[in-house]
């Protein structure tokens, strides 16, 4: 809660006690007061305080409209402004300002962003013809800030305006996110770079479809609070616009809110409940590799336009990098870091992209995908080369989204993808786990900005701490592990405490199926498959 929000509350409460005590000059000067402070509040992007001067307001107005001091107090209308005044904390209280929880490291953390230009590649994503790409990168690392520096908070004013208002638009409320330009992170802007952790771990990071750089950010303080190097790469045109360090600005592709309208209008296409829904692993299949090549425009600019885009700029972050290509304002930090054996991660579409990485890249040491799909179809029935963290959000509810009921035993949407199907879910380095009672959007920092029960349909009932911390005790401990070949008894011991959450999942049941087609079956299958590859590499490029 901010101090305008407190002042805002205890000025209708002294309001409301005036009207009842039957002291109109204490009351309406209370009321106008709280209006002053709720309009402070609403112009400081707290637009949930919006609902307060709406209270404040229809107190004033009717404490003028009573001429004369009432011989009784007026019961209704105050148990109306009562009310509305519940209605005011409520809003406050359900959109909470609070800090990003203390990372858990030795290290304090320091932040600073970047933009690299690839002019190879021109005119993408809404890029103006002939236009070359540009990416924003956004660093966490272990860092030394001086004493008194304040933290950054989640949002800049500036991007409070582009990036946070541009995420709203996507859901029709462009001032969604923009009070979280009042909540402090524990990162420091621009903070001298530590020399104690030696050569620095690198971990590279992509977002979700429409989203921005730090939609995970409390992963990224956690992994930099223990030594590691982060990059997130924002993808331009498939993100919330982006903001870049010289102020300038690339807007969202118009055809993505295209692509997102034609979805939410006509609903899921018929393939993807085919492939995601059915029961039948034969239909499942089949649903799956229709989705990948028969879908049409605008519904197919995800797997046919923005996979192998957002492949081309892990790829081209990660050379410019390890190349020492990049502004001086993070020439230390590149040189500091080890280019040459990185993990992997990424969130929703991004972790599409990071097991399409790890599947080219051999500098890929090991993969996490938080709750994403398999959009490139690279890793589809192959052998990922590299260990593996499949995080998913409860399985059951992923059916409920798609407007299905959940069979006796609900599958993943990934279960043809990351190992051969012939010996699916028998890789001792492919962690699949699920994380009950947490919808695709409670793998973020989500959880962080609303209370229940208003985000249960939305991001999660499970608990806030097991939303935030959980994924972020998996995923330390899963690079801690097979990035730094630490023997810290990976996953058991990160899932201890959460042990009534998080459940292993396992995709031996396709390998069983697979066993039990006949030889001529998996033959028409597997080329079926490779039909697939061949198609979809056409049609990339």
């Amino acid at each position: 809660m901010t101090l305008a929000d407190a002042l805002l509350l205890a000025l209708l409460a002294v309001a409301l006690l005036g009207w009842w005590l039957r002291r109109r000059s204490m009351a309406l000067l209370a009321a106008l007061l709280a209006l002053v402070a709720a309009l402070y509040d609403v112009w400081d992007d707290r637009w949930q305080a919006g609902v307060g001067a709406v209270v404040a307001l229809l107190l004033v107005m009717g404490l003028l409209l009573q001429r004369k001091r009432p011989e009784r107090v007026p019961l209704w209308p105050g148990l109306l402004f009562s009310l509305l005044s519940g209605l005011a904390v409520a809003a406050l209280y359900f959109f909470p300002v609070s800090p990003l929880p203390m990372p858990g490291g030795p290290y304090q953390v320091g932040v600073r962003d970047f933009e690299l230009v690839d002019a190879s590649r021109t005119g993408l994503l809404g890029a103006p013809v002939g236009k070359a790409r540009r990416l924003l990168v956004r660093a966490w690392y272990p860092a030394r800030p001086a004493t008194g520096a304040p933290p950054r908070t989640y949002f800049s004013t500036a991007e409070s305006r582009s990036t946070a208002r541009g995420f709203g638009e996507l859901l029709h409320f462009p001032p969604l996110l923009t009070h979280l330009r009042l909540l402090r992170t524990h990162s420091y802007e621009n903070a001298p770079l530590r020399s104690d952790p030696g050569r620095l771990p690198v971990v590279f990071y992509s977002h979700g479809y429409g989203s921005f750089a730090g939609m995970n950010g409390r992963i990224m303080e956690e992994l930099a609070s223990h030594g590691y190097a982060v990059y997130s790469v924002q993808h331009t045109g498939d993100a919330s616009p982006t903001l870049f360090p010289n102020g300038e600005v690339a807007p969202t592709d118009p055809a993505l809110y295209e692509h997102l309208r034609d979805a939410f209008e006509h609903g899921f296409s018929p393939l993807l409940l085919q492939g995601y829904g059915e029961d039948d692993m034969g239909r499942r299949l089949d649903g799956q590799l229709r989705f990948a090549t028969e879908l049409k425009p605008p519904a197919d600019r995800a797997i046919h336009l923005s996979a192998p885009i957002w492949l081309a700029d892990r790829l081209f972050v990660h050379d410019r990098l390890q190349a020492g290509e990049v502004p001086p304002n993070v020439a230390d930090l590149v040189a500091a870091s080890d280019f040459s054996h990185v993990g992997e991660m990424g969130m929703s579409f991004g972790g599409s992209t990071t097991g399409a990485v790890c599947m080219v890249d051999k500098r890929c040491a090991a993969a996490v995908n938080l709750d994403g799909g398999d959009f490139d179809f690279t890793p589809f029935d192959e052998d990922l080369p590299v260990p593996l963290l499949m995080l998913h959000s409860d399985l059951s509810l992923f059916y409920r989204m798609l407007g299905l009921a959940p069979p006796a035993q609900p599958r993943s949407f990934n279960d043809f993808s990351y190992e051969r199907i012939e010996h699916a879910g028998q890789n001792p380095r492919i962690h699949r786990l699920v994380l009950r009672d947490a919808l695709h959007a409670g793998l973020t920092d989500n959880a962080l900005y609303m209370r229940r029960p208003l985000r249960d349909r939305l991001i999660g009932s499970a608990p806030t701490d097991v939303l935030i911390e959980a994924p972020a005790t998996l995923v330390l401990g899963f690079f801690d592990h097979y990035l730094r070949g630490r023997d810290n008894n990976f996953p058991q011991a990160q899932m201890a405490p959460y042990a009534d959450w998080l459940t292993p999942y396992s995709n031996r049941a396709v390998s069983q199926w697979w066993a039990g087609l006949p030889e001529a079956e998996r033959a028409r299958l597997q080329e079926r498959i490779r039909a697939m590859r061949a198609q979809r590499r056409a049609l990339d490029k």
